[in-house]
């Protein structure tokens, strides 16, 4: 399959950096900057495989680990036991590399994700 690599659209930026102001506890390093980053389509859910421009294969190889992640109810009216959308975000070597959606009943996610809709944003330690 061939990757096309795009830049990323505003909602993205909006999601993924409030993804990493979260992970990074508000001290974004130069290397999470989501300016630099390029994205390629992984699923119709709007799952991402991400890379920063100026590398062509930056974690080929390395163990993606989560750094956060965050939930997103897509209906219209509240229902605490209905299906959620989740959003992880992944890095390797550094690097930021995968932005995964999916919806926890594996159904159409019905509303487009609001990055100021997304909630319980957790932050992962990376532990040796």
């Amino acid at each position: 399959m061939t990757v096309t690599w795009r830049e990323l659209t505003a909602a993205e930026k909006r999601i993924i950096e409030r993804l990493v102001r979260h992970a990074s506890r508000g001290n974004v390093a130069p290397a999470w900057d989501i300016e630099t980053y390029r994205a390629a389509a992984i699923d119709d859910f709007g799952s991402l495989r991400l890379r920063p421009r100026d590398k062509a294969d930056p974690g080929a190889g390395a163990l993606a680990r989560p750094i956060a992640s965050a939930y997103f109810d897509d209906k219209d009216t509240p229902d605490p036991y209905g299906p959620l959308v989740d959003i992880i975000l992944f890095e390797a070597a550094g690097l930021l590399c995968e932005l995964q959606i999916y919806r926890s009943d594996g159904g159409t996610i019905l509303r487009t994700i609001e990055a100021d809709d997304i909630f319980l944003v957790t932050s992962y330690e990376q532990h040796s």
